[in-house]
């Protein structure tokens, strides 16, 4: 059975949506870096767009992609030996194969060229080995972004422990697993502690049969809350930078922020938008393409002109980065899906547009 056929055909569309609109935040993220490369100082009033769109909207890319996953994912769910055994082997085929892929591509690059320009160089590919850029072992793999999909096949893996919690103990298990993101120091830690919270609760949630829009009645109180929230850590952090506190901020932050964005869904403009179904399809293989293609067109931005002062210059360099690398990106994603569907079947594990 489809596991899209146990949901509505709003949440299915919704989810749909957001698919495209979080790669797009994925892209909007990293597109900072352009102004680090070039700006030797940041205008004010551009530190505070950065901090609340770049630092914090964009940021819920990573919080509700895992939500999303662990719900869809425990719809179906069976806790047999055979079932695991192949859901292990369709999750590396789907996400560790792609993973691995894009990272060997950027570490040939590096080894041709003896650099992808601000992702990494030849010296420090030797210095810690092929295998960690690969791997990403307690460190950022060489795709930088990817780091997610090694994360989400570690939960994967770890699939029968939360389905016990969530039997044993669903809400509670909640609390558990928040306290473990907020007070367990993430340094040495080979996985992000943010993803197991929101991994479970969406799996919570799918397994305990709770309306994903029973908080529609309440959506002003939920979007005042995750304005609240961005309110609140954006002042930290452009007052005061990055002081002890700030991390429960930043933590509350996107929880509130992931509860007001699937409220946004709700209304027609966003959660039917067709710009953004119509896409969705090809989403993941513009997260899995925008870098290293973002970081070149960084580099050759040089050679055509210098974004070194000023907000409105900032702000439209990040969004003409962001506007180019999408386009890019999801052209050749529709191409090879139109053109060569092997080949983006191989690259994307097997998915199809």
């Amino acid at each position: 059975m489809s596991t899209r056929t146990l949901v509505s055909p709003d949440i299915s569309r919704r989810f749909d949506v957001l698919r495209t609109l979080l790669v797009i935040f994925v892209v909007g993220v990293h597109a900072e870096k352009g102004l680090q490369a070039y700006y030797k100082e940041i205008p004010d009033a551009l530190r505070a767009v950065l901090i609340v769109v770049n630092h914090n909207i964009f940021r819920l890319c990573v919080p509700v992609f895992f939500f999303i996953s662990g719900y869809l994912f425990y719809l179906t769910y069976k806790p047999t030996l055979d079932a695991y055994r192949k859901m292990v082997l369709k999750k590396t085929r789907t996400i560790l194969f792609p993973y691995l892929l894009f990272n060997a591509i950027t570490i040939a690059l590096i080894l041709i060229f003896n650099k992808a320009p601000y992702m990494g160089d030849i010296n420090g590919l030797r210095a810690e080995g092929i295998l960690k850029y690969l791997l990403g072992v307690y460190r950022f793999p060489a795709v930088y972004p990817l780091w997610f999909l090694r994360d989400l096949w570690v939960y994967f893996l770890l699939a029968p422990v939360f389905f016990f919690v969530i039997e044993e103990i669903p809400r509670l298990g909640v609390l558990l697993f928040w306290a473990v993101w907020m007070f367990v120091p993430q340094q040495g830690l080979a996985v992000e502690l943010s993803g197991a919270f929101f991994f479970y609760t969406g799996g919570m949630l799918a397994r305990t049969g709770v309306d994903l829009d029973a908080a529609r009645r309440y959506t002003w109180l939920g979007l005042l809350l995750g304005l609240a929230a961005l309110a609140a850590v954006s002042w930290v952090e452009y007052f005061k930078g990055y002081p002890p506190y700030y991390h429960m901020f930043y933590r509350h932050d996107m929880i509130f922020g992931t509860l007001a964005l699937w409220l946004l869904t709700g209304y027609p403009w966003l959660g039917r938008s067709k710009f953004l179904l119509e896409l969705s399809g090809v989403s993941f293989f513009v997260y899995l393409t925008h870098e290293p293609v973002l970081s070149y067109l960084i580099y050759g931005t040089r050679y055509i002109f210098h974004p070194t002062s000023g907000t409105w210059v900032g702000i439209g360099y990040m969004a003409l980065l962001m506007g180019v690398t999408f386009a890019l990106c999801t052209g050749l994603g529709l191409l090879l899906a139109r053109y060569a569907p092997a080949v983006y079947a191989v690259a994307t594990g097997a998915r199809r547009r």
